[in-house]
């Protein structure tokens, strides 16, 4: 097995060195013969039969391009992709049940015929040339040539080829491999809806364009002997799109992003088909996506690139701000009547200086360099139930440890390897969070495509700007931070962004900018989504709440209880619904979304200048540090993160005010003193404020006292989710296993506030 293995692997070298160098030498397929050779030997003695035929067919290729001045390496790479599946499955001891006869078709040395000592393709072939500029869709294929795999496949007592074959009689294993496919190819797609965004700034980097090339042409590779047709069939469509680009025929520009994006969506939704069929174990039916319009909408848009190939002059100069989109408008119009140069009639009409529209054709024939900027770092995929039972066991390991802790204060002996445990059980929970942290670049990311399509569709320029997207966050946190971020974009471009003329009259550049910021602060993860807008209408918030009955006329909010109103459920200043927002909901579906993972969202904004929204969310959801007080007979902890201090007040320093309740005096300052009793019925020791403590608590910039009887010390603690019915009550994110064995609850300081102001 292992001598099958490193001739599959030298076989691989030969391929890549094939592929790569581009050069038909007789030594480097003598080689690749002698190595095919090898397999087919060594899977005759593992009697893998299956392997043997692929091997033999491979072999009958590589033969036939000896006589050939043309290398055709797509089904080389096709072929080896196959082997390297059927060497797994031969590992495994697993039956291979997947229709191979699609992968023999394109290995059929008869569709190609030799004449004078050069290679040409069968009549039955003609006009669907596959080398690795252009590959070979076996289901375009004339029925010739299936007639040619079918019999192939007789001879081999292979299945023949069915579409949409069912899945519920593959093995586990089979499954698993499906399984693998589906993940990898969502996160290739992912990655090239990232690399196209960078592509389209920089049309002529080479390298870029191969990053996305490459993952196109894996997915139409594994997804051939998958049987998986659709997907094969529009990755391919796509991939010969792209290899137009590598060869450079043509340069990548918004038709053609808008139509390759238009792909990745499509094969997005070709996969979750796939994927519910493995889940479910049934079979896989997407005859309701059609995918030929799509594909033919790839195939006509090379010619029409070929005349585009360079980014027209009027476009640069938009891009630099030169001139506005109105003024583009007018100016191609013009043209279209004259027939006059854009920068003639710009030089005409002065609406760009001469050294402009000279830099502008300078940047259209020059080509920018590509410098990498990218660290690789060595990953292990662990599926994410392990990760939960690892921090659910060290979580449990810290709550035995202060319960062994507390014993033995008891027993000085016990101490120093109490001490020792400690210490263990801290760098096991360390890791263990720490395995559950990724960075928030995913999500990041998916924000370059909503800003780009979101930019196109209101007719403004607005770009994005990210910092700090190695910041790590809780993995549960990471998709749910999407949704929240999508609503506060779609505002920020909607509303927030003016048009390219509001934005030059008030001074500012033709171009909006969003920008996107992670970072830590204290044991909080902060995220700021910034745009440089007309900010938020103070006054018109302020009335609107006030009709509204959201906040009472006579009051004096801050500019932060005025901002939050944007968050009650039904409210919008839009004096216009569009598609992108308007309807009044999303601000609130933001907060709820934030507030389910204990996080905050506060708003500051200044007319005319743009406004600010900040996420804070725990750096994890698992542990929490928090202070364990006791009110009464009860027990609860207050995360730390929301404590100022604690005193105890002066007689004279307690207030009963007419309208407004209890107050207390802090630092020659006012506040609202808490008590737990008018929240859950909980009596403290004392009546008089000046016989407990007070702990001044803060949420979103204001101050307020609790009032408890006795703090017991500071520590970690394993947040347990209340469960069922008492999940989601106000007040409360959680409940904690203190060192007595008993169950604490956890204050949400946020969710306390609230609940006080309805008293």
């Amino acid at each position: 097995m292992e001598r099958l293995k490193k001739a599959i692997e030298s076989l691989s070298s030969q391929v890549a060195g094939l592929c790569i160098d581009g050069q038909q030498t007789p030594d480097a397929l003598d080689s690749m013969i002698i190595t095919l050779e090898d397999i087919e030997a060594l899977s005759s003695e593992l009697n893998a039969q299956t392997l043997q035929t692929v091997a033999g067919a491979y072999k009958s290729y590589v033969k036939s391009m000896t006589n050939c001045e043309i290398i055709t390496t797509s089904p080389l790479e096709q072929g080896l992709t196959l082997l390297h599946a059927l060497l797994r499955h031969l590992e495994k001891g697993a039956e291979f049940m997947f229709d191979i006869s699609d992968v023999l078709e394109i290995l059929d040395t008869s569709v190609f015929l030799t004449k004078n000592d050069s290679c040409y393709l069968s009549p039955a072939l003609e006009g669907i040339s596959d080398s690795s500029e252009q590959n070979i869709s076996l289901e375009d294929a004339p029925s010739t040539t299936s007639n040619a795999a079918a019999s192939l496949s007789e001879k081999t007592h292979l299945p023949p080829s069915s579409p949409n074959s069912a899945i519920s009689d593959i093995s586990e294993d089979d499954l698993r491999i499906l399984s693998d496919f589906i993940s990898e190819a969502e996160e290739n797609l992912d990655t090239i809806e990232i690399e196209l965004m960078d592509l389209e700034q920089d049309p002529t980097n080479h390298e870029i364009i191969n990053n996305i090339f490459r993952p196109f042409h894996t997915i139409k590779g594994v997804s051939g002997f998958l049987d998986l047709k659709k997907i094969n069939k529009l990755s391919h469509s796509t991939e010969n799109l792209l290899d137009g680009v590598r060869n450079g025929d043509f340069l990548i520009n918004d038709k053609a992003t808008d139509v390759i994006l238009e792909s990745v969506d499509m094969l997005k939704k070709l996969l979750a088909v796939v994927k519910n069929s493995v889940q479910n174990k049934i079979k896989p039916d997407d005859s309701n996506i059609d995918i030929e319009p799509l594909r033919l909408k790839l195939r006509e848009l090379p010619p029409i690139l070929s005349k585009e190939s360079k980014e027209p002059v009027g476009k640069i100069l938009l891009r630099k701000g030169i001139i506005d989109s109105d003024t583009l408008d007018s100016v191609l119009e013009e043209q279209e009547r004259t027939g006059k140069k854009i920068g003639e009639i710009l030089l005409e009409e002065e609406l760009a200086g001469s050294s402009d529209i000279a830099s502008a054709l300078m940047e259209q024939k020059s080509q920018k360099k590509y410098i990498p900027n990218q660290v690789s770092s060595t990953q292990v995929k662990v599926n994410t139930s392990k990760l939960d039972d690892l921090v659910d066991y060290a979580g449990e390991l810290v709550i035995a440890q202060s319960m062994l802790k507390q014993q033995a204060l008891k027993e000085a002996s016990f101490y120093q390897s109490i001490n020792q445990l400690e210490q263990i059980v801290s760098n096991i929970q360390r890791i263990a969070m720490s395995m559950r942290m990724i960075p928030i670049h995913s999500t990041f990311t998916k924000m370059i495509r909503l800003v780009r399509d979101l930019s196109k569709k209101s007719r403004k320029d607005v770009t994005l700007e990210m910092s700090g997207e190695d910041t790590e966050i809780d993995r549960n946190v990471v998709d749910a931070l999407y949704e929240p971020m999508v609503h506060m974009i779609r505002n920020a471009i909607d509303h927030g962004i003016e048009t390219a003329n509001d934005r030059v009259a008030a001074g500012k550049p033709p171009q909006g900018k969003i920008y996107l910021r992670a970072y830590h602060k204290g044991g909080s993860i902060l995220i700021e989504i910034e745009d440089d807008g007309k900010g938020l209408d103070r006054e018109r918030i302020l009335e609107k709440g006030i009709a509204a009955g959201l906040i009472k006329k006579e009051s004096s909010p801050t500019d932060s209880q005025i901002f939050d109103i944007i968050m009650a459920p039904g409210f919008s200043t839009a004096k216009t619904i569009t598609d992108i927002s308007g309807r009044g909901v999303g601000m609130d579906v933001v907060k709820d979304g934030i507030e389910k993972f204990r996080g905050s969202l506060d708003i500051s904004s200044e007319k005319g200048k743009g406004t600010c929204f900040t996420i804070s969310l725990p750096l994890t959801l698992a542990i929490i540090d928090g202070m364990l007080v006791r009110i009464g007979k009860e027990k609860y902890v207050i995360p730390t993160i929301s404590i100022q201090r604690s005193f105890r007040p002066d007689k004279k320093d307690c207030f009963t005010l007419k309208g407004k309740g209890e107050m207390i005096k802090e630092r020659d300052e006012l506040i609202t003193l808490i008590r737990m009793k008018n929240i859950c019925n909980v009596d403290n020791d004392s009546l008089y404020p000046w016989e407990s403590l007070v702990v001044v608590v803060e949420s979103k910039e204001e101050k307020r006292g609790l009032l408890v009887d006795e703090l017991l010390g500071k520590d970690e603690y394993v947040i347990k989710s209340l469960g069922g019915s008492l999940e989601n009550i106000t007040g409360f994110s959680g409940g904690a296993i203190l060192a007595d064995g008993k169950v604490g609850l956890i204050l949400d300081m946020h969710g306390i506030f609230e609940l006080s102001n309805n008293l």
